[in-house]
């Protein structure tokens, strides 16, 4: 069976090591270190998940591939994601809840020196999915001089909507922490469900059998499924979107970057991220035409585009 249909975790897939890094905080985030089955790596990729991914997700369609092409590979699950640490417990753990995005700057600074630094062989380069994305985004614009050689972002979450409805979000998820509401679900969140097991109008991938990969896993490890998100994380997550959205902030962002977004992407659209992406100095943007928001997880042929720029990109680097 491929790992697309085993649904087993990622030691039982293949040869890694897995481990856990604990935050100063006390919180624990799980990660595994894998090496290229033949020679001397080509340098070291650090893959990071979007929101409701985990490592076993990101496996069989991206780490894999980076494997596959020579390199060595280090996966982390962000808090509240996965197997690693969730701020809530109980009936509520599915929900996505975080008090700011500065927790996560300040995890993935830890990671980068406990775990990141001591495995990097040869040239290092992020790659990180939608909410990975911009989280990695903000990191190299909140530490320009990281030894980062260049990054892969897919569907980078610069932007969810235009302006006006931005504004609206946030004055209404700030309105909701006031009145303590912060730890409820946002408006139409919910705990996973058949609803998000819909294939028909899913805005993730046009492939069914790698749609259906969440779910498995969802169902063979209960404690990995992520609902929806709280208020305070919306409000969190407006207010780090600021940030990867000033003109002056991405100016310092000089590494090589190659972007690489959907036309059909209805989550980030690059209809609104794509005013933010053009004003990073280093930047080459992709747009796979007819592609949903996850990139990585589409159909082959989506996807074979998307690696012939990938394998553009690593040339040049």
């Amino acid at each position: 069976m491929t790992p697309l249909q085993q649904h087993l975790l990622i030691d039982q897939l293949t040869d890694c090591a897995v481990g856990w890094y604990k935050g100063d905080d006390g919180a624990a985030l799980r990660y595994a270190l894998l090496w290229p089955r033949e020679g001397e790596p080509r340098g070291t990729i650090l893959v990071v998940p979007g929101r409701r991914e985990f490592i076993e997700k990101k496996f069989p369609e991206v780490i894999t591939d980076f494997l596959e092409r020579g390199y060595r590979v280090i996966a982390f699950e962000w808090r509240g994601q996965g197997l690693s640490h969730r701020s809530l417990t109980g009936a509520k753990r599915q929900r996505d809840h975080v008090t700011d995005f500065d927790v996560h700057m300040h995890d993935l600074s830890g990671f980068y020196e406990r775990v990141v630094k001591p495995n990097t062989i040869g040239p290092l380069i992020l790659c990180g999915h939608s909410m990975g994305s911009h989280l990695l985004l903000r990191w190299m614009v909140e530490n320009p001089d990281i030894p980062v050689t260049g990054a892969i972002l897919t569907a980078p979450m610069l932007a969810l909507a235009g302006h006006l409805a931005h504004s609206a979000a946030n004055l209404v998820s700030w309105s909701a922490l006031k009145l303590g509401y912060g730890d409820d679900y946002a408006s139409a969140q919910h705990d996973y469900n058949g609803q998000d097991m819909a294939f028909t109008g899913n805005p993730l991938t046009h492939d069914p059998v790698r749609f259906a990969s969440i779910e498995k896993y969802f169902k063979s490890v209960p404690e990995m499924a992520v609902g929806g998100v709280t208020w305070e994380w919306l409000h969190a997550a407006i207010k780090s979107m600021h940030v990867t959205q000033k003109k002056a902030h991405l100016d310092l962002v000089r590494k090589p970057i190659l972007t690489i977004t959907g036309s059909h992407d209805h989550v980030t659209p690059v209809s609104e991220i794509g005013r933010f992406l053009h004003l990073l100095p280093n930047a080459e943007n992709v747009i796979v035409e007819g592609a949903y928001h996850d990139v990585m997880n589409e159909v082959p042929a989506y996807r074979a585009e998307a690696w012939r720029h990938v394998d553009g990109f690593l040339g040049r680097l």
